[in-house]
């Protein structure tokens, strides 16, 4: 992981595609000894009025595991009648019910030895790409960045791009002083006009 001269810079580089409305959600991982729950709960605040859940628990001895999440991108997500099928295969038993399913999935992520494959669908990857992952045991990928692609590494690279790109114009502005909206304001300024 990066090094991040705070726990601010480190939230605002690793959610800022979920922040700028490009990903339903972000995954991150920060030492126990960075972790801030104070800073978490301001975040989380924030957050809310940028209709994003914040969640974290404790994902090892030494780490903190933080994901944001679009919940109603999620709902979209998690009504798709194939994707519903995939998660009932992996032991859920109403992939429909978003808080459940999310509730599985964060008590899985939390006690499960390994990472539950199934979660790179909430953080928007292709549904070929998760299965893919899992039949190849993550080998024999076309690409790789963000998540290891199996079937189309022309939309991974331009997404991956895309994230990148986000992470670090968000970084610079709020290095500059800007508030989390102002960011997020400014993000669809330049998409718009980019466009």
């Amino acid at each position: 992981m990066t090094n991040y001269n705070n726990f601010n810079q480190c939230f605002i580089n690793c959610l800022a595609p979920s922040l700028c409305g490009i990903k339903p959600a972000n995954l991150f991982t920060v030492s126990i000894s960075d972790f801030s729950q104070e800073e978490f709960i301001k975040w989380k605040n924030l957050l809310a009025g940028q209709n994003l859940g914040l969640v974290n628990f404790k994902s090892s001895d030494s780490r903190i595991m933080v994901i944001a999440f679009n919940l109603l991108w999620i709902r979209k997500i998690l009504g798709d009648s194939l994707i519903q099928t995939y998660l009932r295969g992996k032991g859920y038993e109403n992939p429909s019910d978003t808080a459940k399913t999310l509730d599985e999935l964060f008590q899985r992520l939390k006690t499960q030895k390994g990472f539950p494959h199934e979660v790179g669908l909430i953080l928007g990857y292709p549904f070929e790409d998760v299965v893919g992952f899992e039949e190849n045991q993550g080998r024999n990928c076309k690409c790789c960045s963000y998540w290891k692609s199996y079937s189309d590494p022309s939309v991974a690279k331009k997404c991956c791009s895309e994230y990148k790109q986000c992470s670090k114009l968000c970084k610079q502005w709020f290095e500059e002083g800007h508030t989390v909206p102002q960011i997020i304001q400014k993000y669809k300024e330049a998409v718009c006009n980019a466009a």
